[in-house]
């Protein structure tokens, strides 16, 4: 009897080791970070994701996306005594003097592989004609993108009154600067050697300082593949990183305010950990949904071409799937939203920090015969609200000019109306006579 409870036993925990367990979302430091699908815009994971915080030198991931996006990387600069003049001699420069010859791919180098605040400014001028010029143009792309909770003044990150970010919107700067495979050539650099200018000789060597893409340091990490550091005494540790998961997909951490240095790579590893093991992607088929996105879109007031409805992909925390999706549409925008049902909410959140009540996705979709619900709004508003018969009436009368057929229509109207009364008024004397002959036909009582 022993025996057999004890092979029961062991049977027991032989099972309840096969189930995996839901493993939870790591414990951060960061006071903000954010994890985001790079490939679909999908946030996976955040915490205190909107809070507006200073980002130090994670800066000038806005910085590249300007430059790529307005800059030349093979023109050549002078740096300017105006462009050094706010740059604090305490902060991480390289030390390039006024009157210095540098090309703009060599100043990228220098600002995203050692973080120079003096290159940042140097680029800033050279691509914006002036350092406020250039500022003026980071706000502009910020505003763009949609990041509601950033404001720059500065173009390398050094603590300033009114220059903060989120995480939110530095994921989403990150994921635009991204697509620049430029960005990736310097941010996943672990060091560069400046060539001889009008200045100094060849040789100058300068390193990264993100460990994780350093093989030799503890905290490298494979996945990581382009990344930036940022540092003030305001701003404590902060950090961008993007990666890509065992699944290929591309993923990007954003972390502010971290108090321990190492801690925003051990942290990034904790969550590619988490969001590889708790988030599997999961490929929706428009069969599955067309049903829902008919509906959507009827109470949108627009009609859905679902033969253009396509598959598409997406990340859930693992216990949910494509049954605890809902779908909605933007009229305006010819997009549907993809987002978690409601009573599916508090599982999501309890998950991945997040309400639920946000789109997921946004799929864009192909209406029926092209037309828009503003479209059908404007025409509805611009006309009478007609019949079935006077809708047949205009459709019979549209190859005829437009105030000729108003005349014909409003004709019909006031014709319609008059037949209409006509048939009331002979209801009316048709009521009156019966009553009348029921009340003549009556016995009189003696």
């Amino acid at each position: 009897m022993r025996k057999k409870w004890i092979t029961c036993l062991m049977a027991l925990l032989l099972v309840c080791g096969s189930i995996p367990a839901q493993a939870a979302a790591p414990e951060l430091a960061s006071q903000s970070a954010c994890v985001m699908d790079a490939d679909t815009g999908e946030i996976l994971y955040e915490k205190n994701a909107q809070q507006e915080l200073p980002m130090a030198s994670v800066t000038k991931t806005m910085t590249a996306l300007v430059v790529l996006e307005h800059g030349d990387l093979t023109a050549t600069t002078t740096a300017t005594a105006e462009a050094l003049a706010t740059v604090d001699l305490d902060s991480t420069r390289v030390g390039f003097e006024a009157g210095e010859q540098l090309t703009i791919d060599e100043l990228m180098y220098c600002m995203l592989v050692y973080s120079a605040n003096d290159a940042a400014n140097i680029l800033a001028a050279a691509v914006g004609g002036s350092v406020d010029q250039f500022v003026a143009m980071m706000n502009e792309k910020a505003e763009e993108l949609g990041c509601t909770h950033t404001h720059f003044v500065n173009p390398n990150g050094l603590d300033a009154d009114g220059h903060y970010t989120c995480a939110q919107d530095l994921a989403v700067i990150a994921r635009a600067v991204n697509q620049y495979p430029e960005f990736t050539k310097y941010s996943g650099a672990t060091s560069y050697t400046l060539p001889a200018d009008n200045v100094i000789q060849a040789g100058w060597e300068i390193y990264t300082k993100v460990d994780m893409l350093d093989k030799s340091k503890q905290t490298y990490d494979a996945r990581v593949y382009a990344a930036k550091t940022g540092w003030t005494t305001k701003a404590h540790n902060t950090f961008v990183a993007c990666a890509k998961t065992a699944d290929g997909s591309n993923v990007i951490v954003t972390l502010l305010n971290c108090p321990v240095k190492n801690g925003i790579f051990t942290e990034t590893t904790a969550l590619l950990n988490y969001v590889e093991a708790q988030y599997p992607k999961l490929t929706v088929t428009a069969d599955s949904y067309q049903e829902q996105a008919k509906d959507a879109a009827k109470q949108a007031g627009i009609q859905l071409d679902t033969d253009a409805l396509e598959d598409f992909t997406i990340r859930l925390p693992k216990g949910l799937t494509a049954e605890n999706l809902t779908y909605t549409c933007d009229a305006e925008q010819n997009v549907m939203q993809v987002s978690v049902a409601e009573e599916s909410r508090e599982a999501y959140q309890k998950e991945t920090g997040r309400d639920g009540t946000q789109p997921l996705l946004l799929i864009p979709v192909q209406l029926k015969q092209g037309v828009t619900k503003s479209k059908q709004t404007a025409e509805q508003a611009s006309e009478p609200q007609n019949s079935g018969l006077t809708q047949q009436l205009t459709a019979a009368l549209e190859g005829l000019p437009t105030p000729v057929r108003d005349i014909v229509l409003a004709a019909a109207v006031v014709i319609g109306a008059i037949v209409l009364l006509l048939v009331l008024l002979f209801l009316l004397g048709l009521y009156r006579r019966i009553k009348k002959r029921g009340q003549m036909e009556q016995p009189i009582k003696k």
